[in-house]
Order: structure tokens, then C-alpha cells, then sequence
């Protein structure tokens, strides 16, 4: 008990040092939360929109291979819209298929014997284009939602293996 005497108004002298201690790393730790949280959505929307294009890439090359003819016009700029063509032969019967490649919004779709379906989101412009058989495709994707270095494009070739 003697020692009371000489504690007096030290815990408020704490409690303002402990106050002002917190109030200076405040900043930075909110600086830091901020800065990881934008690495991570930059990461995350490199990924997401590699990853749609890679989808897009894969459908239309796929197609592209079974492929003989295009409706691209040879040497033409490059169109919104491609619509590939071509023929399962077997012994007794021939069935014809074709893929329409084209956006919707920022969607992409795959029309294949009359069944659409998405391939692609948050893609926001595709080109085909024809130079003889070679097909080249360009394909940018970006978010639905405000992210630096967000857009990505990516071209492909794809060899139409023609007529048999």
C-alpha cells in the first residue's frame, strides 16, 4: 500500500503513449493491407484473363484443325465473326459441320451445328483473319471491373488443313 502513492496518474500516461504509438503505425499498416490487396487483384486478373483467352484459343484451334474452308475473305481486315466449315468422311456418308465463332456483349459464343455455347468471358474484341490457309486470331480480354494492366491479347494461327 505505501507504494499507491507514487503510482498515481501513470496508467493515464500509458494509456495516451500506448494512444499515440498505434495512431503512428496506423498509416503503414493500412498502406501495407492496401498494397497486397492490389498485388493480389492484379495477379488474380492476370490469371482470370489468361485463362479465358487460353479457353477462347483452344475451342477456335480445335475447329480451326478439322476445318477446310473458312468465310473470311483472303487478305480481307480482320472480321468479328468466323464461321469454319468441313466434312466428316466416312465409308457410306458424309456429314457436314461448321463453327460460328462471334461476341455477344463481352461473351464469347461457339454456334457448332446449330448448339451454342460460351467459351470466353470478358473478352472485349476478337479479329479473324485469312492469308491463304492460315487463319490468324487476336484476342483481347479484359475485367468487368477496374484493375491496372488489366487487359490482355494474344494472337494464334491456325492452319486450315483444306478441302480432301
Amino acid at each position: 500500500m505505501k507504494n499507491n502513492r507514487f503510482q498515481k496518474g501513470t496508467a493515464m500516461l500509458e494509456l495516451i503513449l500506448a494512444m499515440a504509438i498505434t495512431a503512428a503505425m496506423l498509416p503503414g499498416v493500412t498502406a501495407l493491407i492496401f498494397h497486397e490487396w492490389r498485388g493480389t487483384s492484379i495477379a488474380k486478373n492476370q490469371v482470370r484473363t489468361s485463362h479465358e483467352i487460353s479457353n477462347a484459343a483452344r475451342w477456335i484451334t480445335q475447329d480451326g484443325k478439322m476445318a477446310e474452308t473458312s468465310d473470311l475473305i483472303d487478305g480481307a481486315p480482320p472480321a468479328e465473326q468466323v464461321t469454319l466449315s468441313w466434312t466428316d468422311r466416312y465409308a457410306f456418308v458424309n456429314i457436314p459441320h461448321s463453327s460460328t465463332y462471334y461476341l455477344s456483349g463481352k461473351d464469347l459464343l461457339r454456334t457448332y451445328d446449330l448448339k451454342t455455347t460460351t467459351v470466353a468471358r470478358d473478352i472485349s474484341q476478337i479479329g479473324f483473319s485469312q492469308t491463304g490457309n492460315l487463319v490468324t486470331i487476336t484476342i483481347s480480354c479484359s475485367p468487368g471491373y477496374w484493375v491496372p494492366y488489366g487487359e490482355v491479347t494474344k494472337t494464334y494461327i491456325v492452319y486450315l488443313r483444306g478441302a480432301q
